[in-house]
This record gives structure tokens, sequence and C-alpha cells, in this order.
């Protein structure tokens, strides 16, 4: 069936954003046609735009201008191609010009509807694209250092976490380690020291002695955690 109207734009109704408010586009409906036509406006997302006027007459070779404003909302890019709109429209006679178009739409005769779709499309601001959120940067673990016992063996935990969260991957890490490495050897070869004095009954004065360098070697290592880990 011929076009009764001309329809600007023909092909796409266009939204440009930001959305936080009511943005509206025009359509122009020129009747072409030596009769009255009657027009009726839908919409897929009937939710999300107000059509005025939604439905009218226009008189032969006369042109009406219908707003459709898209309400406002989230932009979300998925839904830019679910939104479609339809213009109806159809020649009116002497006998029904006067009826209600409620009336005239529902007694409308097969045939006689002339249908135009047109699709929208959203034109968003670079500034208002969704953007990506950024990666969350794990927590960095912490060593517990447990204070040294002069009674006891030391024990030292020999795994580091750099800024990063890799282990052992900064020269200052490698250089606490073998420091750490050499004071263990030092350490063991004074234990050696005290169970051969042990050994022989050594003088209160040795033991203490031995105690001092013990206590020596834990300042030492207590030092090289609180640089080189904290």
């Amino acid at each position: 069936m011929a076009a009764l109207l001309k329809i600007s734009p023909d092909a796409h109704l266009t939204f440009k954003g930001p959305f936080n408010d009511v943005v509206t586009s025009i359509l122009t409906l020129q009747n072409i046609t030596e009769e009255k036509v009657c027009f009726k406006v839908k919409t897929t997302a009937p939710r999300r735009y107000c059509v005025r006027p939604n439905s009218g007459m226009i008189d032969a070779g006369q042109t009406m201008e219908v707003s459709i404003m898209l309400q406002p909302f989230q932009y979300d890019p998925n839904e830019r191609n679910n939104h479609k709109f339809m213009v109806q429209s159809m020649t009116l006679s002497e006998v029904n010009a006067s009826l209600p178009l409620d009336e005239i739409w529902k007694n409308a005769a097969p045939g006689v509807v002339v249908d135009k779709k047109l699709r929208c499309q959203f034109e968003v601001p670079a500034s208002d694209e969704p953007a990506s959120d950024p990666t969350p940067v794990p927590p960095v673990p912490v060593s517990n250092v447990k204070e040294a016992d002069p009674t006891q063996p030391a024990v030292i935990d020999q795994t580091f976490i750099s800024n990063n969260g890799s282990s052992n991957n900064s020269a200052e890490v490698q250089k606490a380690n073998e420091k750490i490495e050499q004071l263990m050897k030092e350490n063991a070869n004074l234990k050696k020291r005290v169970a051969e004095a042990a050994s022989r009954q050594v003088a209160p004065a040795d033991q203490s002695y031995h105690n001092a360098a013990f206590h020596i070697i834990f300042v030492i290592i207590g030092w090289l955690i609180a640089k080189f880990v904290i």
C-alpha cells in the first residue's frame, strides 16, 4: 500500500545523551494525500517514552510534529537495539471522520492501515561511556615477627613479601637473606662451641660470654628484619 505520510526522520530516531534528564526527538508527519489522514504512534518500550501527541488527524497537505521524549534512565548499551517505534496511518472517509479516533481504529478494515517502522539510536558523550571497574589490588600480606627467646635457638622466617606481593624479587630482600644466612651459620657455630664448652664444664664467666653473644645475634637479626621486611 502506498504511503500516506511523509515521515522525517524515516529510519532512525536519534536521542543524544547524557540520559540523566528528558531527551526529546522530533518526528515530523506530513500528509501527502488529498484526504484527511489519522495516525497513531506505538513503541516497544512504552515505559521509556512519552509521545505527544500519540495519535491525531492531519488535513490534506498539512504537517504535524510529534515530540518523543525519552525519560531519564541508566544507559545500558545492550538496550540500544531493543527500542523501536511504529507509525500507523489511514485515510478518513466522510462516514467515519466524525467518530472518535479510538472507534475509528477499532473498526478499521483489514489492509487499510499503513505501517512505518523506525529504530532508536542513542548518541552517548565520550565522558558518559560506562567505564570498566578497576581491578582491585590485593592487600600486601605482612609477616608476623615474634620476639626471640634468648634461651632458645633462633628461628627465622625467611619468606619476605615485597611491595608488589612477589617473593624474593628485590635486591634488598636478597641482601637481607644473605645476611641472615650468614648469621645463622655463625649462630650454629656458636651453638657448637657452647655444646663443647658445656661438655668440658666451662666456667660461669665463659658461659656468660656465650649468652652475651646470643643476645648480640638476636639484636642484629631483629634490626635486619625491621629494615628489610617490615
